[in-house]
Protein backbone atom coordinates (compact mmCIF):
# COMPACT_ATOMS: atom_id res chain seq x y z
CA UNK A 1 0.00 0.00 0.00
CA UNK A 2 2.73 2.46 1.00
CA UNK A 3 4.87 1.47 -1.99
CA UNK A 4 1.89 2.05 -4.30
CA UNK A 5 1.45 5.56 -2.91
CA UNK A 6 5.14 6.35 -3.39
CA UNK A 7 5.16 5.07 -6.97
CA UNK A 8 1.96 6.96 -7.85
CA UNK A 9 3.38 10.19 -6.41
CA UNK A 10 6.60 9.78 -8.35
CA UNK A 11 4.66 9.22 -11.58
CA UNK A 12 2.69 12.41 -10.89
CA UNK A 13 5.87 14.31 -10.04
CA UNK A 14 4.64 15.23 -6.56
CA UNK A 15 6.25 14.52 -3.22
CA UNK A 16 4.61 11.45 -1.68
CA UNK A 17 4.58 13.16 1.74
CA UNK A 18 2.66 16.22 0.56
CA UNK A 19 -0.77 14.95 1.62
CA UNK A 20 0.31 14.15 5.18
CA UNK A 21 0.22 17.75 6.40
CA UNK A 22 3.62 17.45 8.07
CA UNK A 23 4.34 20.67 10.00
CA UNK A 24 8.00 20.55 8.89
CA UNK A 25 6.87 21.19 5.32
CA UNK A 26 4.48 24.02 6.23
CA UNK A 27 6.99 26.82 5.59
CA UNK A 28 6.82 26.17 1.85
CA UNK A 29 3.03 26.39 1.73
CA UNK A 30 2.47 30.12 2.00
CA UNK A 31 1.83 32.67 -0.72
CA UNK A 32 5.32 34.13 -0.45
CA UNK A 33 6.91 30.76 -1.22
CA UNK A 34 4.36 29.24 -3.56
CA UNK A 35 6.89 29.09 -6.41
CA UNK A 36 9.29 27.16 -4.20
CA UNK A 37 6.50 24.74 -3.26
CA UNK A 38 5.70 24.08 -6.91
CA UNK A 39 9.35 23.69 -7.94
CA UNK A 40 10.36 21.45 -5.03
CA UNK A 41 7.25 19.65 -3.77
CA UNK A 42 5.75 19.18 -7.23
CA UNK A 43 8.96 18.70 -9.14
CA UNK A 44 12.40 18.17 -7.66
CA UNK A 45 11.35 16.65 -4.34
CA UNK A 46 14.23 14.13 -4.52
CA UNK A 47 16.53 17.06 -3.77
CA UNK A 48 14.55 18.12 -0.69
CA UNK A 49 16.29 17.31 2.62
CA UNK A 50 12.94 16.99 4.40
CA UNK A 51 11.81 14.35 1.88
CA UNK A 52 14.87 12.26 2.75
CA UNK A 53 14.49 12.83 6.50
CA UNK A 54 10.86 11.68 6.46
CA UNK A 55 11.80 8.63 4.36
CA UNK A 56 14.55 7.72 6.85
CA UNK A 57 12.13 8.06 9.77
CA UNK A 58 9.67 5.75 8.05
CA UNK A 59 12.27 3.09 7.32
CA UNK A 60 13.91 3.13 10.76
CA UNK A 61 12.97 -0.01 12.60
CA UNK A 62 12.89 -0.23 16.36
CA UNK A 63 15.62 -2.55 17.65
CA UNK A 64 14.49 -5.87 19.05
CA UNK A 65 14.92 -5.83 22.82
CA UNK A 66 17.51 -8.24 24.17
CA UNK A 67 16.22 -11.39 25.82
CA UNK A 68 16.97 -11.17 29.53
CA UNK A 69 16.70 -13.99 32.05
CA UNK A 70 15.83 -12.65 35.48
CA UNK A 71 17.98 -14.17 38.21
CA UNK A 72 18.20 -13.88 41.97
CA UNK A 73 21.53 -14.81 43.56
CA UNK A 74 22.59 -16.38 40.25
CA UNK A 75 19.55 -18.68 40.07
CA UNK A 76 16.81 -18.29 37.50
CA UNK A 77 13.58 -17.05 38.99
CA UNK A 78 10.79 -19.60 38.65
CA UNK A 79 7.29 -18.45 37.84
CA UNK A 80 5.05 -18.18 40.88
CA UNK A 81 2.09 -20.48 41.09
CA UNK A 82 -1.27 -19.39 42.43
CA UNK A 83 -1.84 -20.07 46.11
CA UNK A 84 -5.62 -20.31 45.91
CA UNK A 85 -6.34 -17.56 48.41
Amino acid sequence: MEDERLRAAERNGACPHIDRNDPRCATRFCLGRIEQAFSVCFGAFHGCPMFHRINCEETDVAPVPALVTITVARHAVEPLRPTGT
